[in-house]
């Protein structure tokens, strides 16, 4: 196929790839279909060649048809064993010549027998591996080579020459048929795969699009919103130290102002999520947890087993998400339990555990809600998306959240 690479010149997609490499298969199948061909024409010729006169012998003009024959079965038996590969122009056309010249001398020396089928297996197999141009370059040489012998009488019927010529005509036709038709579907299955590439592209663009339009509504209402907020805390903020209240009091309204501002940056980090840029992952695991111990006073440790490795983008914000959820309700429904979180990558899949424990026997704590759409409900819904999966429930001495992705 004259315009599809052996292999891509540039970067491509996955599809495309694995269309090139069906593309390199059919070719390679096509060569070796030509196989059996080659063993027929190669026990006819054989046959032949024994039932001319002069027959190989060992002594002689015998003696030099044996040679040529030997020469000329010798390409034809290395392509159809599969031990010669005649799939590059050098290849292709080195076989074509020692074949259809050995037969050509063939003819030569058993005169009035030159055989059409050492020519018809150059013909062939020109028009079936090498480009128009060069196939239709190689069968002048090898016709030329026949019309040579047929002039200096090596086979003096020109009954004979026409319907070799008319034979090698036909055959060429049909293999540039077959060539065509095969580069026609080679050349659609390509097609294909850059289509759906296309599409892909096409609905991921729509995706960002509407991603960025949702960035745009959330990034008006929240910074507004906690902006505010941030606003009153620091005023609340002011009046306390100006009336010299508590500094209990003092210290609840620092840790709102802190997590005021946080919940900014989170907000500015979601909506850049949304808009295509990079999202918070496990990287961020342990910063999360410090944040939890130091701004909501809760008693968390981290514990990270198994060898660290690379996560999809959206399994990492899954459990990111999902780890801040659990913390967040552990911190209102578990406050004085002991909180731990834990990152195992297993062989087959990835856990991640948030699990509370009460020192003393106490009621059950209360199960995850909804709250802003990221409780349990939406957990679960966010993991099955990314075909992993999410549950919770209560234990012997508190509750347990646990996340998990195939690995």
């Amino acid at each position: 196929m004259d315009d599809v690479p052996d292999s891509p010149s540039k970067a491509v997609s996955p599809r495309v790839a694995a269309a090139l490499d069906g593309v390199r298969e059919q070719r390679a199948r096509r060569s070796r279909h030509l196989g059996p061909v080659l063993w027929g024409i190669l026990v006819a010729i054989a046959l032949q060649s024994f039932s001319s006169q002069p027959g190989p012998g060992v002594h002689g003009v015998e003696l030099g048809v044996a040679l040529t024959l030997f020469g000329c079965l010798l390409p034809l038996a290395a392509v159809a064993a599969g031990l010669w590969q005649i799939a590059t122009c050098m290849a292709c056309v080195s076989f074509c010549l020692l074949v259809s010249g050995f037969g050509l001398a063939l003819g030569a020396l058993q005169s009035g027998s030159v055989s059409v089928l050492p020519l018809s297996v150059a013909v062939l197999t020109a028009f079936l591996v090498l480009s128009r141009r060069q196939a239709f370059a190689l069968v002048g040489v090898v016709l030329s080579g026949l019309l040579a012998a047929a002039a200096a009488g090596a086979d003096g019927s020109m009954g004979t020459l026409l319907s070799q010529l008319l034979f090698c005509a036909v055959l060429a036709l049909m293999a540039h048929s077959l060539r065509q038709a095969s580069d026609n579907e080679e050349r659609a299955e390509l097609l294909l795969a850059q289509l759906e590439d296309a599409r892909e592209a096409e609905a991921e663009a729509v995706a960002l699009a509407e991603r960025t339009r949702i960035a745009q509504d959330l990034h008006d209402v929240l910074a507004q919103t906690l902006s505010g907020l941030a606003i009153q805390i620091q005023a609340a903020r002011r009046m306390v130290r100006r009336e010299h209240k508590s500094e209990e009091l003092q210290e609840v309204l620092d840790r709102a102002g802190k997590l005021a501002k946080e919940g900014l940056g989170d907000a500015v980090r979601a909506v850049s999520a949304l808009r295509g840029h990079q999202s918070p992952s496990l990287d961020r695991l342990p910063e999360l947890v410090e944040r939890y111990q130091t701004d909501l006073e809760l008693d968390v440790t981290l514990s990270v087993t198994g060898a660290r490795r690379s996560v999809p983008t959206a399994m990492d914000l899954a459990l990111y998400r999902g780890a801040q959820e659990a913390l967040t309700n552990a911190a209102r429904y578990a406050r004085g339990a002991r909180t731990t979180v834990t990152l195992c990558y297993e062989r087959e899949r990835t856990v991640l555990t948030v699990e509370d424990e009460r020192e003393a026997p106490g009621p059950t704590p209360s199960p995850l809600v909804m709250g802003s759409g990221l409780g349990l409900t939406g957990m679960s819904e966010r993991f099955t998306e990314v075909g992993g999966s999410a549950s919770a429930g209560p234990t012997s001495h508190g509750w347990r959240v646990t996340m998990e992705i195939p690995a």
